[in-house]
C-alpha cells in the first residue's frame, strides 16, 4: 500500500471514531408464551390462589363445572352461543364479557386497535339483562384514565380507556357493569387491558381480577378463552370424528365381507373326494400294491403283450433278448425298460411299479 492510501486510510478511521453511536431501545412484545396467550400471568396469578385454571385456544360451550368465564366479545359471534352463555351463567356461573383489546392478537404495545364489531346477538342479550351499551365519542377515549370501579362492596382504581361504556338502570355510564341473572352473574368490562400481561401488575388490575373470581358462588374452574372464535379446523376435530367412526366401521365390516379371511373361502358342502376318478385310480393301485406288490396289474398286461408278440411261441417258454429288441425297436422304448417289464419279478416300490404299468401299457399299445 502506498503512502497516500495508507493516509487516506487513517483519515477514515478518525472520522468513523469521531462519529456520534447512539442506540434506540424499542420495546416489541413478549417471547415464548406470553406472546400467544395475553391472559398468561391473569392464569397464573389465579393460580397461585389455587384455583383451577383452564385455558381454552377456541370455543367450547360452557360447562357444570366452570364457575368464571372470561371470553373476549368477539367470541360471542353469534346466537348460538350467546344462548348457551346466557344459560349457563343463569344456572351459577359468572360470565365476564371483555370488549376492547380483548383478542388474542391485540399487541400490547400497538397503538392502532381494529374498530369492535358486534354482531346483534351480545347486545340483545345485554338488554336483557339490563346493561345498557354505547359508544363514546372519538375525543373521550384518547388517553388513558384511572377509573373507580365499586364492586362487591369494595373499590378498585383500574386505568381504562374504551371506545364503548356500559351503564345499569340509567347510572353513570363507565367501562364496567355486572347485573346478577338468575343463579349467576354477567359482568362486562370496556377495555379488557387491565387483565392481559403488560397491565395486570399495576394499580389494583390483580385485586380486581381477584374479586371477579371470588364473586362467583360456584365452585369450579376459570377459564380464560383467547381465541376469535372457533376455527374449521377446530369444528372439523370435534364434530366430524363421529361420521369418521361410522364410515371406518362400514369400510371394515365391508372388507370383511368381501376378502377372504385366512385363505380362501371353502365350500357349503365340499364335494367328496371319492367321485374324482384320479383318486379311484390311486386308490385301487394302493391296495394292489399292499395285496401282492401289483402283481394282479403287471400278470395280465404282460400275458397280453406275449401272446401278441409271440403267439403260439410265448407259450413255450419265457421270452428271449431277441424278442425284448424286436419290441424296443417297434415301441422305441430302451431295451433295458422292456426287459424290466416284461420279466422283472416284482418293483421295488410303488413308484417303480407305476412305471412299468406305464411302459406295459405302451407296448400294447404299440403292438395293438
Amino acid at each position: 500500500m502506498t503512502r497516500v492510501g495508507r493516509l487516506l486510510l487513517a483519515v477514515l478511521l478518525v472520522s468513523a471514531c469521531a462519529c456520534n453511536n447512539g442506540y434506540v431501545e424499542r420495546e416489541v412484545g413478549y417471547n415464548g408464551r406470553a406472546r400467544v396467550n395475553p391472559w398468561l400471568a391473569a392464569e397464573r396469578f389465579a393460580q397461585s390462589y389455587e384455583f383451577d385454571v383452564v385455558s381454552l385456544a377456541a370455543w367450547r360451550a360452557p360447562q357444570a363445572g366452570d364457575a368464571v368465564w372470561l371470553v373476549p366479545a368477539l367470541v360471542l359471534n353469534n346466537e348460538s352461543f350467546v344462548r348457551r352463555a346466557e344459560h349457563w351463567a343463569n344456572s351459577g356461573g359468572h360470565l365476564i364479557i371483555l370488549l376492547d383489546h380483548a383478542a388474542a392478537d391485540s399487541s400490547d404495545w400497538r397503538e392502532f386497535e381494529p374498530t369492535l364489531e358486534l354482531t346483534p346477538a351480545l347486545p340483545a342479550m345485554l338488554r336483557r339483562l339490563g346493561i345498557e351499551l354505547k359508544e363514546n365519542a372519538a375525543d373521550a377515549a384518547a388517553e388513558d384514565e384511572v377509573a373507580t370501579i365499586d364492586f362487591d362492596d369494595d373499590e378498585f382504581e383500574v386505568a381504562a380507556r374504551s371506545r364503548a361504556s356500559v351503564a345499569v338502570g340509567g347510572a353513570k355510564p363507565g367501562v364496567f357493569a355486572s347485573v346478577r341473572t338468575g343463579g349467576g352473574r354477567v359482568s362486562v368490562l370496556t377495555d379488557a387491558r387491565p387483565l392481559r400481561n403488560r397491565w395486570i401488575g399495576e394499580h389494583q388490575h390483580a385485586d380486581f381480577l381477584l374479586a371477579l373470581i371470588d364473586a362467583s358462588e360456584r365452585d369450579g374452574s376459570v377459564v380464560f378463552v383467547r381465541s376469535c372464535g372457533l376455527s374449521f379446523s377446530g369444528m372439523l376435530r370435534r364434530h366430524l370424528w363421529p361420521v369418521l367412526c361410522g364410515l371406518a366401521l362400514v369400510l371394515v365390516l365391508w372388507l370383511w365381507r368381501n376378502l377372504s379371511r385366512f385363505g380362501p373361502l371353502e365350500a357349503a358342502l365340499p364335494p367328496s373326494p371319492l367321485r374324482g376318478y384320479d383318486h379311484h385310480l390311486e386308490a385301487l393301485g394302493n391296495f394292489h400294491w399292499r395285496l401282492d406288490r401289483a402283481a394282479a396289474l403287471l400278470a395280465p398286461l404282460r400275458e397280453q403283450i406275449l401272446e401278441r408278440g409271440l403267439r403260439p411261441a410265448a407259450r413255450r417258454g419265457p421270452p428271449d433278448e431277441g424278442f425284448f429288441q424286436l419290441l424296443a425297436a417297434r415301441s422305441g422304448l430302451p431295451a433295458e425298460r422292456v426287459a424290466r417289464a416284461l420279466a422283472e419279478h416284482a418293483p421295488a416300490d410303488s413308484l417303480a411299479a407305476t412305471r412299468r404299468v406305464a411302459d406295459l401299457q405302451f407296448l400294447l399299445k404299440t403292438l395293438t
